[in-house]
């Protein structure tokens, strides 16, 4: 019997030290390329083009863009992750507001990924008070989020698809504009239409 197949081998470009997101401090690192073979009896023998690049923190085994490593420096981390932080906590809110109705679990739920991807924590009182300010400014759901998109990976990026699907999902039912908005915020962030559709498939499997 012939056994014959693809599959994907990674290799390292080359590696050093960077400024990693999640570490937030500089760690090793290696700069790695997938390239897609043909195999026989499991075994490579012909390359079939690439399959991408990725960084890959030697500490924290996170995966990244390979444009993390133009970042230079501290005073570029920190401001990425003051805008991080504000498009979290923005997106979280306006799909709590979507629906017309804010629900006391959604508010919970809200509060709990903003302090669990924020460095400053916040009280239920904070967040009233955020939401007004939401409220009174009246910015779209993607102000911040296309200013983040292009520095995340694409587990970053369902990450914060995922927190939204669980503030909507937190009062036991998901509205309609709540899924409209979502699906804004993963084009803002440049996923496509078949990823946010395999994402929602996989957290509401009834809304598929």
């Amino acid at each position: 019997m012939i056994i014959f197949g693809t599959r994907g081998v990674n290799s390292t470009i080359k590696s050093g030290e960077f400024n990693c997101p999640q570490c937030e401090t500089s760690k090793p690192y290696r700069h790695r390329k997938v390239r897609k073979f043909f195999t026989l009896y499991f075994i490579p023998l012909i390359p079939l083009g690439s399959k991408g690049e990725y960084v890959e923190c030697g500490s924290c085994k996170g995966t990244f863009i390979p444009r993390v490593l133009d970042n230079p420096g501290n005073a570029d981390r920190e401001e990425f992750m003051a805008i991080y932080e504000k498009a979290i906590r923005h997106s979280m809110v306006m799909i709590m507001l979507a629906d017309g109705v804010i629900d006391e679990e959604e508010k919970k739920q809200v509060l709990e990924i903003i302090n669990k991807f924020g460095t400053n924590d916040l009280t239920m009182a904070d967040l009233e008070t955020y939401i007004d300010i939401v409220k009174k400014e009246n910015e779209d759901v993607t102000t911040y989020l296309e200013k983040v998109g292009p520095s995340l990976n694409e587990h970053g990026k369902e990450t914060i698809i995922e927190c939204a699907i669980s503030v909507a999902a937190a009062d036991g039912h998901v509205d309609n504009s709540e899924i409209e908005l979502i699906n804004e915020m993963g084009k803002s962030m440049e996923m496509s239409s078949a990823h946010l559709k395999g994402i929602f498939s996989e957290r509401l499997p009834s809304k598929n």
